[in-house]
């Protein structure tokens, strides 16, 4: 996937180089070079590749490419341009008038990935009549009407208690309250579907009936989105991205104004921690996002409805969760809102012993990764901790 790869090292710059196959004396000379910035380009033809090298060359800056490229020998390459964004820019318009090789469609990709990494998009998400202005980050608060969640299982089954707790967040400064009624954590099992209607739907229109803040429903089943939507929900959260429920697609049709959050996962909730294993986990959540992308919009569902959530701790080892967060502005290479949920989950404790109400900061730590990374919605438990935790980074910029 094309992408900006974030660099923060000799090291993890070597090891990208000898992803794409760059002779070892290559790999030493262009290292260096990772630390202004890196733009990795997959599946590109040799003559693409070539052109590509010498046109970087020419600007002052470098392209590393597969061995084999410079002869022939590779037909296909990934490659990783080096420079800055000057130069990339220039590199944008020395390919202006160059359509062969598929060099029009990596033009406009550059474009693309710039516009987005140097914050001249400024993402809105329409939910109805309202919009709500991602330029900012925003806190989506966890409302789990569930027994057995794995952070407040059980404190919210009670429709009362669950509608206050809803209140209370939105005074705390929660801009969207994400309202679940089947818990999705690691081995968790599966909820009936009237069973998941009698929680959920009350709680929406007892909120609704008071206040006009973004709804989102965290399910898979189409029934209970559009129940939700009936009952004043703005948007649906599907922790399968579209995979589990084929008729969530037409609800979609039907909701011409609602966006859609998809996530990564590997498996179901009860298999997914069950041996996870990649071999690139960035690589390969990226090509899921690409594929989860393309089929909506081949069903014409437009890109500005959609968010992408990659999924921390859905099929991941702890190794893949940390590696994620180090890597979460390459997410951003779909010119789409990503959402992070972090908050309280298991990787924490285990890097320190914690239970799950013990994890704040943990969970603050994580946001801190996401607000470099550019992460435009973060769905968390303790909202007025993160909405402080926001004013601060806020303020702190503009000073």
């Amino acid at each position: 996937m094309n992408r900006i790869l974030k660099i923060s090292n000799l090291q993890e710059a070597r090891r990208e180089l000898q992803k794409i196959k760059v002779s070892s004396q290559g790999v030493e000379v262009m290292a260096p070079k990772f630390l202004e910035m890196s733009v990795k380009l997959t599946n590109v033809h040799v003559g693409a590749a070539n052109i590509l090298k010498q046109e970087m060359l020419s600007i002052g800056g470098d392209a590393a490419v597969a061995r084999g490229v410079v002869n022939g020998i590779e037909k296909i390459s990934d490659v990783i341009l080096l420079g800055n964004a000057d130069k990339i820019k220039k590199l944008i318009k020395k390919l202006e008038n160059q359509a062969i090789f598929g060099l029009a469609e990596i033009r406009h990709d550059l474009k693309k990935l710039i516009s987005v990494r140097l914050g001249k998009e400024n993402p809105i998400l329409r939910l109805g009549k309202r919009e709500l202005d991602l330029s900012q980050p925003k806190i989506m608060g966890i409302l789990n009407v569930t027994p057995d969640s794995f952070s407040d299982g059980n404190k919210f089954l009670d429709v009362e208690k669950a509608v206050e707790h809803a209140f209370q967040m939105e005074k705390e400064g929660a801009d969207i309250i994400d309202i679940g009624g089947e818990s999705t954590r690691p081995g968790a099992q599966k909820v009936e579907l009237q069973e998941e209607l009698d929680r959920v739907i009350p709680v929406i229109e007892k909120i609704r009936q008071k206040s006009e803040i973004p709804i989102s429903i965290d399910t898979y089943k189409s029934e209970v989105a559009e129940a939700a939507l009936v009952a004043g929900a703005d948007l649906i959260n599907d922790i399968s991205a579209l995979r589990f429920d084929e008729k969530m697609m037409e609800v979609l049709k039907s909701n011409r104004q609602v966006p859609i959050i998809l996530m990564h996962m590997l498996g179901t909730p009860q298999d997914m921690q069950k041996e996870p294993f990649y071999n690139d986990v960035i690589e390969e959540i990226l090509k899921f996002f690409k594929e989860r992308i393309e089929y909506c919009v081949t069903h014409r569902i437009d890109i500005s409805r959609l968010v992408i959530d990659p999924g921390i701790g859905f099929g991941k080892r702890q190794e893949d969760n940390l590696e994620i967060l180090k890597k979460l502005s390459e997410f951003k290479c779909f010119g789409v809102p990503v959402l992070l949920g972090a908050s309280r989950k298991s990787f924490i404790g285990r890097i320190y012993e914690s239970k799950a109400d013990d994890r704040l900061e943990g969970s603050l730590a994580a946001t801190a990764l996401g607000l470099e990374a550019g992460v435009n919605i973060f769905r968390v438990h303790d909202v007025q901790a993160h909405k402080r935790f926001l004013q601060v980074w806020q303020e702190a910029g503009r000073s």
